[in-house]
């Protein structure tokens, strides 16, 4: 072999294994999540790597002996290379997290007028925060190939019958079948959730073998799955039985102590105050809101940070008088994975975590044939509500086919109606730049709202018509769109940014909407006139469905001190949620006409999406059977944790730490017990399991029923 192709093949080996290290470590790559870090792993790492590289420049000798055309492939083989690494580093942007197909099957269809925005960030990211190293092997590369005479480029490579070609391959087979083993050992030993895998497959696997050997399905099962498959359902039902809710006692295993799911005025914390008219004699909550109508709205992005920041003290004039009048969830948290807003439709409605790894809608959807590959058997709060003879509604302000929301809602969710973008009837079409669909809105007698989407004042106007023409007991389910990264098309062009200093673009895009989220909130209650149409009739719960996705440190600027980058992640999990349970006395707030809450105050302990579906079905007395559901009342004094299906953090009162790495934890100070730990894990597990395999569920229900027998 000549000293061109030793040069050429070292660079080509080095540089890219230089580049590994870039993606799977906080300190390059600031978006990443990584677990803790050990020599065990780290060489597992680069071995895999470097055995993978090697296999592919070896395959290539196979079939191009000219060093010119080797070069080239080379070349070719490196930008594909950086190409992977740079798209990681954007997904770690946006979801924090390492990609795999699962995720990429998400985005089928995107959503239309947001695609140039993100292509936007996606560029500055390139050209910023040193983005551009990622492709230094490539350019290199180029560079030696240019400055090889042109005699040396077209000269042999090696002797065509080398034998040591075939013979690195196969080590390289061999090295790369062996770290795969000790990393399997590793996972299994530290981790069973699904939804991390990806990232700790890159850390401590490598980021070229685990893709390559993703192509292969090479997978962990985790134990308790494994047993499910053997029909051993011993050991399953214990596990099930320490986190359902869905008994009428049960110990939790945060405190040791014994609750029941039947909630009692004086199990409320003294916070919440609960008008007499809804008490019976047994002073029990469940039911007391049966027969209600209920419209439950998720609210694109809105993060609690706003009603708190310095700078936006003066904004949510409404927000703030709504809340005065509700049960305002003061900690309430994310838990969505990669699925995002439809991870928290499907938490919220099933009382289950989401994968996190993909989302529910898409994993068994066949988009060209329309259909599922296998029936999804879940039980949901629009089934329940159908069960009482509940009109069942779904509105949104998308296509239907985004998020496979046409399909999923009827099929999987069970709304008997689903009211989308296609069937506002009073959209008007527009171009911008002749390219992208718009839709006009007027909002007030001298705004008008130009969208991808429809207005989200026009989904409100809709929800109020809705409640309106209500012919029997009705629940609607509408979902915001905006304000939605990348924070484009705010109605408003003459308000100007937040003046805090030093802050991203994206951010100060994105805290402009202050006055747009307090507005639509008001519109579900009062109308373009400022006439009052509250239904006493109806409860109404606003949620975050995730938060913003802002970054680089403009949190602590935000709040005006240094934080760290678990607190940072903590206050961008943190929603508003409050439920509005208005009766029939008016009231003045700050000038505006409302209706006085019969339930109202501050529950100042840790909620999530998951409490919403428990939280609903003991409130409306929906029979739930025997179908599993956890989460925890919300409106009871039962401490929980919320975890984020993203990042792998825990919420509890008090204190936030990392699944990934138990050292990242704020307060500092705080101890993660080893129990609640692995509790907590193998509560994943099993949700996990009820969402992915439907026989599980009516297996356990069997299990459950005859051992109550």
């Amino acid at each position: 072999m000549n000293k061109e192709t030793i040069l050429l093949y070292s660079l080509y080996l080095g540089l890219n294994l230089i580049n590994t290290f870039i993606i799977s470590h906080k300190t390059l790559n600031k978006y990443i999540v990584p677990f803790k870090h050990t020599l065990k792993g780290e060489l597992n790492a680069l071995l895999g790597n470097l055995f993978t590289l090697n296999l592919f420049g070896l395959i290539i000798l196979i079939f191009v002996k000219n060093l010119y055309w080797y070069s080239i492939v080379l070349i070719i083989l490196s930008v594909i290379l950086n190409l992977i690494l740079f798209a990681l580093n954007v997904f770690n942007l946006y979801f924090g997290n390492a990609f795999t197909k699962d995720s990429i099957d998400m985005f089928k269809n995107p959503v239309k007028g947001m695609s140039k925005g993100m292509i936007k960030e996606i560029l500055n990211e390139l050209i910023s925060y040193y983005r551009i190293i990622l492709f230094i092997p490539t350019i290199i590369l180029m560079m030696l190939i240019s400055s090889i005479g042109q005699s040396n480029l077209y000269q042999e490579v090696i002797p065509i019958k080398n034998l040591w070609i075939f013979i690195g391959i196969f080590i390289s087979l061999l090295g790369i079948f062996l770290t795969w083993i000790n990393y399997e050992k590793m996972y299994l030993k530290d981790f069973t959730i699904g939804a991390i895998k990806s990232t700790y497959g890159i850390q401590n696997y490598g980021v070229y073998p685990f893709y390559l050997t993703s192509l292969f399905k090479f997978t962990s099962v985790p134990e308790l799955l494994i047993k499910s498959k053997k029909k051993d359902f011993t050991e399953l039902t214990y596990e099930y039985n320490l986190y359902n809710k869905n008994v009428s006692r049960y110990i939790n295993f945060l405190n040791n102590m014994e609750y029941s799911n039947n909630l009692v005025e004086k199990k409320v914390p003294k916070s919440i105050r609960i008008d007499s008219s809804l008490i019976n004699d047994k002073q029990s909550l469940n039911g007391i809101l049966k027969g209600k109508n209920l419209v439950l709205v998720q609210m694109e992005s809105m993060s609690r940070f706003l009603l708190d920041i310095p700078s936006l003290k003066n904004e949510f004039p409404f927000v703030r008088a709504i809340l005065e009048e509700s049960v305002d969830f003061t900690e309430f948290y994310s838990s969505v994975g990669l699925g995002v807003s439809s991870d928290a439709e499907i938490t919220t409605l099933t009382g289950l975590y989401p994968t996190g790894y993909n989302s529910l809608y898409w994993s068994n959807f066949n988009y060209f044939e329309k259909f599922y590959k296998s029936k999804i058997d879940l039980a949901t709060l629009p089934k329940y509500f159908n069960n009482l003879g509940y009109h069942t509604k779904a509105i949104h302000g998308d296509y239907k086919q985004f998020y496979n929301r046409e399909f999923a809602y009827p099929d999987i969710m069970g709304f008997q109606k689903f009211f989308g973008l296609e069937d506002f009837p009073d959209k008007k079409a527009t171009k911008r730049d002749g390219i992208i669909e718009m839709f006009s809105y007027e909002y007030s007698r001298d705004k008008h709202h130009i969208t991808p989407w429809i207005s989200d004042y026009q989904l409100a106007d809709r929800v109020r018509n809705e409640i309106n023409t209500f012919e029997k007991a009705t629940f609607l389910f509408p979902i915001t769109m905006m304000p939605h990264t990348p924070f484009e098309f705010y109605p408003n062009k003459d308000k100007a940014y937040i003046e805090e200093y030093g802050l991203k673009e994206l951010t100060k895009k994105y805290l402009r909407f202050s006055d747009y989220y307090d507005g639509v909130i008001k519109r579900f209650f009062i109308d373009e006139n400022d006439k009052v149409m509250i239904d006493s009739n109806t409860v109404y719960l606003f949620y975050g469905d995730h938060g913003c996705g802002i970054k680089n440190g403009d949190i602590s600027k935000l709040f005006h001190r240094k934080l760290s980058g678990i607190e940072e992640r903590k206050i961008l999990q943190h929603l508003v949620c409050f439920l509005y349970v208005p009766g029939n006395k008016d009231i003045v707030k700050d000038g505006t006409t409302i209706k006085e809450g019969l339930i109202k105050g501050k529950q100042n302990l840790v909620r999530g999406h998951m409490d919403i579906y428990r939280s609903l079905i003991e409130l409306f007395g929906l029979d739930t059977k025997k179908d599993g559901y956890f989460g925890t009342h919300l409106l009871s004094n039962e401490p929980t944790y919320v975890l984020d299906n993203k990042l792998q953090d825990v919420i509890m009162d008090q204190f936030i730490f990392s699944m990934r790495n138990r050292r990242l934890k704020f307060p500092r100070f705080n101890v993660v017990d080893d129990k609640i730990f692995e509790n907590i894990k193998k509560f994943k597990i099993l949700s996990d399991m009820l969402i992915e395999e439907n026989e599980v569920q009516k297996r356990l229900n069997k299990t459950l029923n005859d051992t109550s027998e």
